[in-house]
């Protein structure tokens, strides 16, 4: 296990492309690594999207740019086959392990990765094609993966996460009158459209870290809190 924690695997996923997956994964590690020091919490971070590992290349350019790189969180780039047989590693040497997933179910081992995921965030913004698209990558998620997990009796905790929100669009405002029509249940804080300089600017670098969506962050953290709770 980790220092403090059982290992916790989550990832924020979603097939859908476009809707953030990376960005709000570099995001929450900065976060935590950010905070580091008051949580005592580890923190590693695996890109299985064999094809564009959009997060371990992005640490690398930024390694050769940057002169002044304090001590930054692992990012290890672990193909999806490979995953299953690299789980008692990670769990023994972070608390917390973000998967950062592909855009397509398709890649061999990413459903399987998929079936070991803890916590499972689906960030989405508030448009009808990305609202259905969503909702049909749950009901696949749900009856193939979900259900394989509650049958092994694995606890799995699921929510919805609004990004790239306008709050005075008429989208977002019917969205939340309506969310309890959803097959999910959001999180009470959403990422704003106004964030779009940091999605432009995707960081791994913790001294970049602007500490602009420490409210997402704080509730992340209490997600993962009651999921270990509740396991224990």
């Amino acid at each position: 296990m980790g220092k403090i924690l059982p290992g916790v695997f989550l990832a924020f996923e979603n097939p859908k492309g476009g809707v953030g997956k990376s960005t709000i994964t570099a995001l929450f590690a900065g976060y935590m690594h950010a905070n580091a020091k008051n949580t005592e919490l580890t923190i590693g971070v695996v890109d299985i999207d064999d094809a564009q590992n959009t997060i371990g290349k992005m640490r690398e350019f930024e390694t050769t740019q940057s002169e002044n790189i304090k001590e930054e969180y692992e990012i290890m780039n672990i193909s999806s086959t490979e995953f299953t047989a690299q789980m008692d590693y990670l769990r023994e040497q972070f608390d917390i392990i973000l998967v950062d997933f592909p855009g397509s179910l398709k890649q061999p081992g990413v459903v399987e990765t998929l079936m070991m995921i803890d916590i499972i965030i689906i960030p989405f913004s508030p448009s009808p094609i990305e609202i259905q698209a969503t909702i049909e990558f749950f009901n696949f998620y749900k009856q193939n993966i979900l259900s394989v997990r509650e049958n092994h009796g694995y606890n799995t905790t699921v929510r919805g996460l609004l990004n790239r929100v306008s709050p005075n669009m008429l989208e977002f405002k019917e969205l939340l009158a309506s969310q309890d029509q959803l097959p999910f249940k959001l999180m009470n804080n959403y990422l704003r459209e106004q964030r779009v300089n940091f999605q432009r600017n995707m960081t791994t670098i913790m001294t970049d870290y602007d500490n602009g969506c420490d409210d997402f962050g704080e509730e992340v953290v209490s997600i993962i809190t009651e999921f270990v709770k509740t396991n224990n």
